[in-house]
């Protein structure tokens, strides 16, 4: 009986603990909702645009669009490589400290970063673009290839009104950017199909415009400091490439209080760590195709749709955490922030779990028999990324201690063990192999941050800002 009255006990003071951490919590579950609208709003019209292109361009024109869309996809993410996070994150610092002169610095400087990097990266891949065409065996889509490049730039400028309302924690202002830019684009295909203009060219120039107007309006909703203002764009491009990197904290009162601890300094090593994670994520279908038949990665395919809830869900607890993390806090803020985070985080994966269990099961009934090899795969792939939710705070608040210095090392090592996994076990299983892959990258990632972050955060550390 004692033993019964203790496990209750246990089990109560458990529930307590949540409960309480639910009410203190509010507003960051709250956020977390939010942020969740977009995602959806994203999938949602991504669907209703996949519907409407596949009836008025084909299975040709789609894939010629496709082919198109991932080029601009990539230059748009070559032109961020961290420097969003960065911003965010100092932004959110100043911000916290009533810093708006160090806020609106830091914008500029992410503005200024992210339009020289995107300027350069679409000039380099519109001079390769007949290369690229050649290889995908469509060398008539040389001219609207450069033409859906310049949609990469829109996407940078973009990018800065959701930085801004981020910093301040105004995730409804976000929420409602990031939808009216979706809504926007999808318009720009309704009325493509309302007047029957189908073309892969039509397609890509109503996305074109639609991202200059998207990027436009929303550039308007924002202060002009966070543009434009002290220490312009230099002359000279050798002189330029050389500013744009300097600290623009380094005259504000919401300085780092540690070396090295600067945006600068920040951006150049989450931009190796940004690079490898990219890498990371891209290589189960390189390497698929690589050692295994298209049917293989076609599975593997339909079964990563099963995880899009849960990235959704994931990408929304970063997006919330993130700005609240990186805010001028105390080791013992950072404790308990970490001690809260992870509960809910904990409950959250419980019901992540759950679902990785059972609702890849429908994959044939959805999909049809042929895609039966999906269940395993999804149910895998749902557990990586409820085993992601799980974890989220250590790698989000890791970088509160200085952990970003060491993250790219940890992110390399994951990527050996990926390719390594993937390398013997491909032949072996098939596309399991990669989906273990991402979960053995996962518990990496997690075992090796948290030994780091575990001796930072000991008591022993003191009461410093950090």
């Amino acid at each position: 009986m004692t033993v019964v009255r203790e496990f209750q006990a246990f089990v109560q003071e458990a529930f307590q603990g949540l409960a309480n951490t639910v009410v203190d919590s509010k507003r960051g579950i709250r956020d977390v909702l939010v942020l969740i609208i977009p995602q959806v709003a994203t999938v949602v019209a991504a669907l209703a645009t996949s519907v409407l292109l596949a009836r008025g361009l084909g299975p040709d024109g789609v894939g010629q669009y496709t082919l198109i869309l991932s080029l601009a996809g990539v230059a748009a993410s070559l032109s961020d490589l961290g420097i969003g996070q960065t911003a965010i994150r100092f932004a959110s610092r100043a911000a916290s400290v009533g810093d708006t002169t160090g806020q609106m610095a830091v914008l500029r400087w992410a503005f200024r970063l992210r339009l020289a990097l995107s300027i350069a990266v679409t000039g380099l891949l519109i001079a390769l673009a007949p290369e690229i065409a050649e290889l995908w065996n469509a060398t008539d889509l040389t001219p609207i290839m450069r033409i859906g490049l310049i949609g990469g730039i829109f996407t940078a400028l973009a990018t800065i009104p959701s930085i801004y309302f981020q910093s301040l924690k105004k995730f409804g202002r976000n929420a409602s950017i990031t939808v009216a830019q979706t809504v926007i684009t999808l318009l720009g295909i309704v009325l493509l199909a309302i007047l029957g203009l189908w073309s892969v060219h039509y397609v890509v120039i109503v996305s074109l415009v639609a991202a200059a107007l998207g990027a436009l309006i929303f550039i308007l909703a924002i202060p002009r400091a966070a543009l434009i203002g002290r220490n312009p764009l230099p002359r000279s491009i050798a002189d330029g490439w050389k500013k744009v990197w300097q600290n623009p904290l380094a005259s504000g009162t919401g300085a780092p209080v540690k070396d090295g601890d600067d945006p600068a300094s920040f951006a150049r090593y989450n931009l190796a760590s940004t690079v490898i994670v990219l890498i990371i994520l891209r290589l189960d279908v390189w390497l698929m195709g690589a050692f295994l038949p298209k049917s293989d990665v076609g599975i593997y395919n339909i079964a990563t749709r099963f995880a899009t809830p849960l990235a959704i869900l994931l990408t929304a607890i970063g997006g919330a955490l993130w700005p609240r993390a990186s805010s001028h806090l105390t080791l013992e803020q950072i404790r308990t922030m970490m001690k809260k985070t992870f509960m809910l985080c904990g409950v959250i994966a419980f019901f992540g779990t759950l679902y990785a269990i059972f609702v890849p099961i429908l994959a044939p009934l959805l999909f049809g028999k042929a895609f039966g090899g999906s269940v395993l795969l999804g149910q895998v792939l749902c557990l990586r990324y409820a085993f992601a939710i799980l974890i989220a705070p250590i790698g989000i608040i890791g970088y509160s201690v200085g952990m970003v210095k060491v993250y790219w090392k940890i992110n390399f090592a994951q990527m050996v063990a990926v390719v390594l996994v993937n390398i013997i076990l491909l032949p072996q299983i098939g596309p399991l192999a990669s989906a273990l892959a991402l979960l053995v990258n996962e518990i990496i990632g997690v075992s090796l941050t948290g030994a780091i972050l575990w001796k930072r955060l000991s008591p022993q550390q003191g009461e410093l800002h950090v």
